[in-house]
């Protein structure tokens, strides 16, 4: 279980570099890293059905994957509430 916890927490690093993802406080990146895990776990489900003939297609981890919902409408650079704010 360890090996597999180590494993996971290497793949969020690798994950972290291959974006240039940097986060202004650990629990920040606690945050983000748990949203990521998330997405992780929505990923690797949705590509079992797909191996199973259940999809039409493959789902893969990228830039946005430590994202939350809302500021995935806006491309992370904002909440589409603060968005909404603004105009």
């Amino acid at each position: 279980m360890a090996s597999e916890s180590q494993d996971v927490d290497k793949e969020f690093e690798d994950w972290k570099k291959e974006h240039g993802k940097k986060y202004k406080s650990k629990e920040e990146e606690a945050k983000r890293k748990k949203i990521w895990l998330g997405s992780r776990t929505l990923v690797i489900e949705h590509n079992k059905k797909y191996d199973r003939g259940e999809s039409t297609f493959q789902c893969g981890m990228n830039h946005m994957s430590d994202l939350e919902q809302h500021e995935v409408c806006c491309g992370g650079i904002m909440s589409c509430r603060e968005e909404k704010n603004d105009s």
